[in-house]
C-alpha cells in the first residue's frame, strides 16, 4: 500500500503535464486563428482604403465628364479636344491634397456621343493591400464611370461697337472688325447650338443709325434714319417706343447749333444697327462694311445695345430676333461696351462742349445702373483711351460677373475680346 505522500506526490506530476499540456495546446490554437485574424484585420484596412480610392476616383471622373460634356457643348472642338479636356480635369483632381496617394488607375476611357450631348468617362482603379497579401491577394481593383450632359445656357449678347471719326486713326477700326470676329466666331458654337448664342450690333457715333426699323422708333418722319436720346420720359431705361416715348431725330435748329460748337453736322453714320442672330458670316459681314466719322455720343452706344437685347422690345425686333424675357431659365444677357474717346456729345441739355460731356457721362452711369438692375452682364473696353473720366464710366459700369479691360494696340484688343468670348461661353455652360 503506497503512502499518502507518494500518492499527493503523484497527483502533482500528472497536474502538472496535464497544464503544460493545455499550455501548448492553446499556443497551437492561436497560431492557428492568427493567419486569418491578420487577413481579416488587413482586409479591413485594405477595404478602407479601396473605398476612399474609390471616392475619390469617382469625384474626379464626375469631374472630369461634366468639363468634357461643356466642352463638347461649346461646338468647336474636336473629339480628340474633348478627350484631352477629360484627361486634364481627371488628372487635376485625382491627386493633391486631401486625396489618396496609393492607388493606380489604367489609362481613362471617354467615351463621346454627340447625338445624345452625353460624355461618359470610365476608369479601371487598383489599391495594393497591405495584410491582405498574407493571403496572397496583391490588390483590390474596381471600375468606376461617370455620364454627365452639360447643361447648355443661352446668351444674348447686345455689342456697343465705336464708329466716331477717332478710330480712323492708327487703325482702329480695322482692329475692331478683327477682335469682333474673334469674338463671334468663339462665343456662337458650331452645329446644333449654335441658335443658342445671338449677338446684336449697336454701332455709334454722334447718332444711332436705324436702318429699316426707324419708322418704329422715331418720333418724327425724316429723310435721314439717324436717332438721338428720347426727349420726353423713359430716358435711359429700356421701354419700349410709343406715344411720346419714341427716340428723337434732331431738328435742323439742332443740327446748326450743334456744327456751331463742334465745327461740323452732326453725324448720322452709315453702320446701321443688326438686331439679334446666330449666323456668323452676316454678323461678320456687317462689321467689316462699318466705316467711321463723326463725335462720340457713347451713352447712345449703351442705350441701343440694351434696347438690342431687352425683353421690351419684341415689338420692334421680331421673328429670330426676338429678345427672350428677363429671368428666362438658363439665359445670360449682356452687353459689351467700348470706346476709344470721351463721351462728348448728347442732345437733352445745352448744346455746348462741357454740357454735353457732362449730359452724356451721365445718361451713360445711369443706363449701367439700370442694366445692372434687370440682371444683365456688363463688360467694358478701354481702346486706346487716354480720357480718364471715360475710362472711369466704363469701369464703373462694368457688373460684378463682367470684366473691364485696357486695350493699348490691336492685339491687346483681340485679347480683350478673346477674354470676354471665354468669360461668355464660361457662363452659358455653367447653366
Amino acid at each position: 500500500m503506497r503512502s499518502p505522500v507518494t500518492t499527493t506526490a503523484n497527483s502533482r506530476r500528472l497536474a502538472g503535464k496535464f497544464v503544460k499540456n493545455e499550455k501548448g495546446n492553446i499556443a497551437i490554437l492561436f497560431a492557428l486563428f492568427l493567419v486569418p485574424m491578420l487577413v481579416a484585420v488587413g482586409l479591413a484596412i485594405d477595404g478602407l482604403r479601396a473605398l476612399n480610392a474609390a471616392t475619390t476616383t469617382a469625384n474626379a471622373l464626375d469631374s472630369a465628364a461634366l468639363a468634357a460634356a461643356r466642352a463638347m457643348a461649346d461646338g468647336n472642338l474636336s473629339d480628340d479636344d474633348v478627350t484631352d479636356v477629360a484627361n486634364d480635369y481627371f488628372e487635376a483632381n485625382i491627386r493633391g491634397d486631401g486625396k489618396v496617394s496609393y492607388s493606380s488607375h489604367d489609362a481613362l476611357e471617354v467615351t463621346i456621343n454627340r447625338e445624345t450631348g452625353e460624355v461618359t468617362t470610365a476608369i479601371n482603379t487598383h489599391v495594393p493591400t497591405t495584410l491582405g497579401q498574407v493571403a496572397h491577394i496583391d490588390k483590390l481593383s474596381m471600375r468606376r464611370e461617370a455620364t454627365a450632359l452639360a447643361g447648355i445656357g443661352e446668351i444674348e449678347v447686345g455689342l456697343m461697337l465705336d464708329v466716331t471719326g477717332s478710330m480712323n486713326e492708327d487703325g482702329k477700326l480695322d482692329a475692331l472688325k478683327r477682335a469682333t470676329e474673334v469674338l463671334v466666331n468663339k462665343v456662337i458654337p458650331e452645329g446644333r447650338y449654335a441658335d443658342r448664342v445671338r449677338i446684336a450690333l449697336a454701332p455709334y457715333s454722334t447718332q444711332v443709325n436705324m436702318g429699316d426699323y426707324a419708322n418704329r422708333v422715331r418720333d418724327r418722319d425724316s429723310e435721314a434714319k439717324c436717332v438721338v436720346e428720347r426727349e420726353d420720359g423713359f430716358l435711359n431705361t429700356d421701354a419700349a417706343p410709343g406715344g411720346r416715348n419714341h427716340f428723337h431725330v434732331l431738328t435742323e435748329e439742332q443740327k446748326d447749333k450743334f456744327a456751331k460748337v463742334r465745327k461740323m453736322p452732326p453725324a448720322c453714320p452709315d453702320a446701321k444697327i443688326l438686331p439679334l442672330t446666330s449666323k456668323k458670316k452676316k454678323l461678320i459681314k456687317t462689321v467689316n462694311g462699318y466705316e467711321a466719322a463723326g463725335w462720340t455720343a457713347g451713352h447712345l452706344g449703351i442705350q441701343w445695345a440694351w434696347n438690342l437685347i431687352s425683353e421690351n422690345w419684341g415689338g420692334v425686333w421680331d421673328g429670330a430676333s426676338r429678345p427672350k424675357d428677363y429671368g428666362t431659365k438658363d439665359l445670360i444677357k449682356a452687353v459689351v461696351l467700348m470706346t476709344d474717346g470721351e463721351f462728348n456729345s448728347a442732345f437733352t441739355g445745352t448744346i455746348a462742349h462741357e454740357a454735353m460731356k457732362r449730359e452724356s457721362f451721365g445718361h451713360a452711369k445711369d443706363l449701367c445702373r439700370n442694366m445692372e438692375d434687370k440682371g444683365i452682364v456688363i463688360f467694358s473696353v478701354a481702346f486706346d483711351l487716354d480720357d480718364p473720366d471715360a475710362e472711369r464710366v466704363l469701369e464703373e459700369c462694368a457688373s460684378d460677373e463682367g470684366i473691364f479691360l485696357r486695350a493699348e494696340n490691336e492685339k491687346e484688343l483681340r485679347e480683350a475680346y478673346l477674354k470676354i468670348a471665354i468669360k461668355l461661353t464660361q457662363l452659358r455652360l455653367s447653366k
